[in-house]
């Protein structure tokens, strides 16, 4: 088996191997994978004592694992662990630090190249952490940007990312003082946001050609006004859960009738052609799955392999024969 440390994702995880884990998770057939999770938490120490463990299987790729995150006080560890589908042996363990905002990214920035193609066009960006790094980092890195405009709250953060983007990417970034400053002029925007209260509405999308909501996965987080859904040309999911689970995305349903129904798989809208321009942003909604998280590290592995990379080590756990 195979071991990717850190270092070994940074030096493997390119644009093109993020996009392509992407698009191999997004034409698993629906149905046909199986996925889990459990979360516990300690109920006797003080502060932040926590595990969650996603599981999932994609036989298409002979592949079935685990992700596993945990948290100790401020401290946070990642593993993602893969297993041979058909004969059960180790694979490998990757570091999966940074494997949650990668294949958040990849992914996103797939759709945005079906939608968006070559462009370019400048992209407004709302947020200034790991999830708007990685994903300008995917999205610059498909030729479409020509430029990007950046808002936080804190004025020195979104300085720093637009510094960055500039220096790292090689683009026109500048820091905006508003959500409305950085959609001036923009095609596209990425919102990457843990927002509580909502950021952007249909009033203010509706001259983008496409929207990129990542950062808003759990019910009490709202990136986007639930107006913003029934509004889009097309609404647009990496899972089914993401129609359920998001808090901006219960307020379209219960706020604004937006039917979930209507909302399209990834896999199957990349088969197809974007709405028309025109006729509103096309949306896409992400919270990611485990299945994203297990085809990206099976990718950073054969590329590991192929340049080896990453240190092999006899697999460990020990072979029991069942009746």
């Amino acid at each position: 088996m195979r071991l990717l440390r850190s270092d070994d994702v940074d030096a493997l995880a390119s644009v093109e191997l993020g996009i392509e884990a992407a698009r191999k998770t997004a034409e698993l057939v629906p149905g046909a994978t199986a996925t889990g999770r459990v979360q516990v938490a300690d109920r006797v120490a003080e502060g932040e004592h926590w595990m969650r463990v996603l599981v999932g299987t994609a036989p298409a790729l002979g592949v079935v694992g685990y992700k596993e995150f945990h948290r100790v006080g401020k401290r946070v560890r990642y593993h993602v662990c893969l297993f041979d589908h058909e004969s059960g042996d180790a694979i490998g363990i990757v570091d999966g630090r940074r494997i949650t905002s990668l294949r958040t990214a990849s992914t996103a920035a797939l759709a945005h190249r079906h939608v968006v193609g070559s462009g370019p066009v400048r992209i407004g960006v709302v947020g200034s952490g790991e999830e708007a790094r990685e994903g300008l980092r995917a999205v610059v890195g498909t030729g479409a940007i020509s430029a990007a405009a950046i808002f936080s709250p804190t004025a020195a953060n979104r300085e720093a990312l637009a510094a960055w983007v500039s220096a790292e990417l090689g683009i026109e970034a500048a820091a905006a003082a508003s959500v409305e400053e950085a959609m001036d002029g923009a095609g596209s925007a990425y919102l990457a946001t843990a927002a509580r209260a909502p950021v952007l509405g249909a009033a203010e999308l509706a001259g983008l050609r496409f929207v990129a909501a990542v950062g808003a996965t759990r019910p009490d987080h709202h990136e986007l006004c639930g107006d913003a859904f029934p509004a889009a040309a097309e609404v647009v999911v990496d899972c089914e859960d993401a129609t359920a689970e998001p808090g901006d995305a219960i307020e379209a349903r219960e706020g604004f009738g937006w039917d979930p129904a209507s909302a399209k798989l990834l896999g199957g809208w990349l088969g197809g052609d974007p709405a028309a321009a025109g006729d509103g942003p096309v949306l896409f909604k992400s919270i990611g799955s485990v299945e994203q998280d297990l085809v990206l590290a099976l990718e950073l592995l054969r590329a590991g392999e192929e340049q080896g990379l990453g240190e092999v080590i006899e697999p460990i756990g020990s072979l029991r024969e069942m009746r």
